[in-house]
């Protein structure tokens, strides 16, 4: 048995190539009506699976429009019933959307199936084999219970607290439980993607924990706050000095309207929008790289140990000069900013072990599956991955 080594991924893609691919996506989705939208899609992903390498061999993408149209018609259906329905009865319209809401995680659990199944490397599969009833568990249930629990306390609150401020705060109460819960409802959904894949018969796993994904988004809350403060201490220094502050006071107080607004408040204004403009995409940064790292780093496969390692300085300078692109050249530097993203996040990532062993073993083991590829729902999930 050769010795475990540690393999990058690499990305062979660039800009040039996949704006032939995204012009002709885009002019032709524009002229069918969105039709076209499920060839562009398959042209998109065979373009990217194609130029992932790992170990000098590229990944394959194995769906057909046909498959990827089925699964959007069955979606614009749906739609069109919504609609007759609330112009016949906007009532009954209102009644049909938790009717949607519940048939999203049945859509979900059919995207993560259809798009795991139809991915391959060295001619053996992905699979999925999570069970419905855990999506529903973790994307309805668990969502609803502070909003259930919220609603009780509530409606005891109005009958007790005549003068209803404690029945103000409790609303306020229950918003921020219900936001509160999105870290762990992340990790379990994680957790289920992950422990339910499979790569012909050797199994994905990865060991996650709700309490690393508080500490993230605390952190993150935490160094905002921490600069929103440091930005405004800053501003009333500089406009105190100048002697624009008290000029700025007096205007506000004023009852007239003013005849001109000072150059100090307009240019202290403009540096807020930009200082938080530039906090939140680091926010972003912050945060992929975060839960990807930690994430990528506690997933294994059989004896094959992933590994990732993107900085968030590196993540934030790409982000913020992709946004500068796509402003100054109107959004048609669009797909080199797509290859720079997926160029720098895939070649962070690597893989650690015996890669040709365990390939082999896989290709000998892959003749015992065999499944039905189901309707095509290629929605995407964002979970931070």
């Amino acid at each position: 048995m050769s010795e475990p080594q540690t393999i990058h991924f690499k990305f062979s893609g660039n800009g040039g190539e996949y704006f032939r691919i995204w012009i002709v996506n885009s002019i032709l989705t524009i002229l069918t009506l969105g039709i076209y939208s499920a060839w562009a899609k398959v042209r998109t992903n065979r373009y990217f699976y194609g130029n992932t390498v790992l170990d000098n061999a590229t990944f394959e993408y194995h769906a057909t429009p046909i498959m990827i149209l089925k699964g959007r018609l069955i979606a614009v259906a749906a739609l069109i019933i919504y609609v007759a329905i609330s112009k016949v009865s906007p009532i009954a319209g209102l009644a049909f959307i938790p009717i949607l809401g519940l048939l999203a995680p049945w859509v979900i659990w059919r995207s993560i199936q259809f798009n795991a199944r139809m991915v391959s490397y060295r001619n053996i599969r992905f699979h999925f084999h999570g069970a419905l009833k855990e999506v529903y568990k973790i994307l309805v249930l668990i969502p609803l219970l502070p909003i259930i629990v919220g609603g009780i306390l509530v409606g005891i609150s109005l009958l007790i607290d005549k003068e209803g401020k404690f029945t103000v705060i409790l609303s306020f109460m229950v918003v921020i439980a219900f936001y509160a819960v999105f870290p762990y409802i992340q990790q379990l959904m994680t957790s289920y993607y992950i422990n339910n894949r499979q790569y012909g018969q050797g199994q994905f796993s990865a060991q996650l924990s709700a309490e690393k994904y508080y500490k993230i988004y605390l952190t993150l809350i935490g160094l905002t706050v921490l600069v929103s403060l440091i930005i405004g201490m800053l501003i009333a220094f500089i406009l105190g000095v100048t002697g624009e502050f008290d000029k700025i006071t007096a205007m506000m107080q004023s009852s007239e309207d003013p005849e001109e607004v000072p150059i100090a408040l307009v240019g202290a204004i403009l540096f807020v929008y930009i200082a938080f403009g530039i906090l939140s995409i680091w926010g972003t940064a912050y945060i992929q790289t975060n839960i990807k790292n930690y994430v990528l780093n506690r997933t294994s496969l059989d004896n094959i140990q992933i590994n990732s390692s993107i900085e968030v300085g590196k993540l934030f300078v790409i982000y913020f000069t992709n946004i500068l692109l796509l402003m100054a050249t109107f959004g048609l530097a669009y797909p080199w900013t797509i290859i720079r993203l997926k160029k720098y996040k895939l070649e962070s990532t690597s893989v650690t072990g015996n890669i040709n062993e365990y390939v082999n073993q896989q290709q000998q083991k892959q003749s015992a599956l065999g499944e039905e590829l189901g309707d095509a729902f290629d929605m995407d999930l964002d979970l931070g991955m």
